[in-house]
């Protein structure tokens, strides 16, 4: 019993139609790579896998990338609450945020609305957390301060020059973050 059959006399017409269409065909596809190539260039640097055996951040730190063995992907991973993707200063994985040795606020923050310690709040509003994801704001003297979260893709930046929710790319920039992920 034969599983697999083959009809020998159209043989020869299938290799007279690929010789005629094997040019046309050949060429689109050059052309699909070329595009592409193009293509991943202007893409997220996180198309193709970095490191083989390790993991790398995104400009989110509540995100970063393992690379797949069976497909050589990048695969996106998410830390936990709480906890961002670090690398750099002897660290690499998601740590608490409180922990971190660079790319915090250059203030401490403070958690109360009073006069106490937290008076350039009133004026200064809102004010960081050590979550980037996270920022403070009085709804009045002496009341207790909310904490309000930023919205997806956005985290809270509080320089001289920039203070509100913006996205993960300036966050960076304005922390002096670029090379941490």
């Amino acid at each position: 019993m034969k599983l697999f059959m083959r009809n020998v006399l159209n043989t020869e017409k299938r290799v007279r139609l690929h010789h005629r269409y094997a040019m046309p065909m050949m060429m689109t596809m050059i052309m699909m790579a070329m595009l592409r190539v193009a293509d991943a260039s202007a893409e997220a640097t996180n198309a193709t896998c970095k490191h083989a055996t390790n993991m790398w951040g995104d400009p989110n730190p509540n995100i970063f990338y393992v690379c797949s063995v069976a497909d050589q992907m990048p695969l996106q991973l998410h830390c936990p609450q709480g906890r961002g993707f670090f690398n750099g200063h002897g660290h690499l994985g998601c740590l608490p945020y409180d922990q971190w040795p660079a790319c915090r606020p250059t203030v401490e923050p403070a958690s109360s609305c009073n006069g106490n310690g937290s008076a350039a709040h009133a004026k200064d509003q809102p004010w960081a957390t050590l979550d980037p994801n996270r920022f403070y704001m009085c709804p009045g003297v002496n009341a207790a301060p909310l904490l309000l979260d930023c919205t997806s893709g956005k985290g809270f930046v509080q320089t001289a020059k920039t203070r509100g929710c913006a996205d993960w790319s300036h966050w960076r920039r304005e922390m002096q973050c670029e090379a941490y992920y």
